[in-house]
């Protein structure tokens, strides 16, 4: 069986994507837990791994974590059958593991799907390396996905950060790509896939002897839509057919110096991926002082914690839940 990895920026059409292409046969994804984003960090904590106690410890917590996803799973993996499977005392099994063992459970699974974009800060990491991860990379014009940010309950609020963090994904991203044959990397722009998706879908199915079908443009009615949908603003979208015109929404949503800011960061890329400029480079904003960053700072924590006060009591309630537990883990 074989692991594909999403690859891009958060806001960006990846949720879309994994719900079309696990209505195809052969394809297993489900909402991602984030099990590397949250335990990497955390690994000190366990000690070595090599003992089984602690790494019976990890999985107990990978486990844990999962049941506190927002998005529920069906089945969740026992510690015994994840001690069964994996090869090797790593973070990177388990997290090989819970996926693939679900994947087992289907009929004619050929490929797990992990839609965790975070995980392309471990393209160079010899553990994941040993996954052998097929990428998708996922894009979007920048200045929309700066946009959707600034009303989603995640992540920065400011252009400033919005721009810095589409440029690093950007630039990780296309670096894998760089350093990847082209067997094992795929690229999509979300424009595309808005305005002719049977078509991308099929490019895919080809490339990767997928068996294809239309049943993905109906992604919205499956159970795994209707369930991450009803889980909490951040996905409300995908209960909903297509919404071919989901695009360049940053013209009437971001002000004249938003985009000019962004534009000052980002212009190699956005050329680079075939979005046209608003400004010219005589405009650009060619450096930012430390008082600059302070200030963007400063209204970018107050933006934040503006938006978070806004929050449903619903989401609140399982977001505080995971920090407990990322609490209890620290302690």
């Amino acid at each position: 069986m074989k692991f594909i990895q999403f690859i891009g920026t958060q806001r960006s059409g990846s949720n879309l994507l994994r719900l079309m292409l696990s209505q195809l046969q052969g394809i297993y994804a489900p909402h991602p837990p984030h099990i590397l984003k949250t335990f990497y960090p955390l690994l000190a904590k366990y000690g070595n791994l090599n003992s089984k106690k602690n790494f019976e410890f990890l999985i107990y917590d990978v486990i844990s974590w999962i049941r506190l996803n927002p998005v529920k799973w069906n089945e969740i993996p026992t510690k015994n059958q994840i001690l069964k499977n994996i090869k090797g005392r790593s973070l990177f099994q388990v997290f090989r593991s819970v996926y693939e063992i679900n994947a087992l459970k289907e009929k004619n699974i050929k490929y797990w799907c992990c839609k965790s974009l975070y995980n392309l800060n471990f393209f160079d990491n010899n553990n994941f390396k040993e996954l052998e991860p097929i990428y998708i990379y996922i894009y979007r014009d920048g200045r929309d996905v700066a946009s959707s940010f600034m009303k989603a309950p995640i992540g920065d609020k400011h252009i400033y950060f919005l721009a810095k963090k589409w440029y690093r994904d950007q630039k990780i991203s296309l670096k894998i790509k760089d350093n990847s044959s082209s067997e094992i990397f795929f690229s999509i722009k979300y424009e595309d896939l808005l305005s002719n998706p049977k078509k991308i879908i099929q490019n895919f199915c080809d490339k990767y002897l997928i068996d294809y079908n239309d049943n993905f443009i109906d992604f919205y009615k499956s159970d795994d839509s209707i369930i991450a949908s009803s889980s909490g603003k951040l996905w409300k979208n995908l209960s909903k057919p297509l919404i071919k015109n989901n695009k360049e929404k940053y013209i009437d949503e971001l002000s004249a110096d938003q985009i000019l800011l962004f534009e000052s960061i980002n212009y190699r890329f956005l050329k680079m991926l075939n979005y046209k400029l608003k400004y010219d480079n005589s405009k650009f904003i060619n450096s930012f002082s430390k008082s600059d960053v302070l200030n963007y700072t400063i209204l970018n924590n107050k933006l934040r914690d503006e938006f978070f006060s806004k929050t449903s009591s619903m989401e609140l309630s399982k977001r505080e839940m995971q920090l407990k537990f990322l609490e209890k883990v620290n302690n």
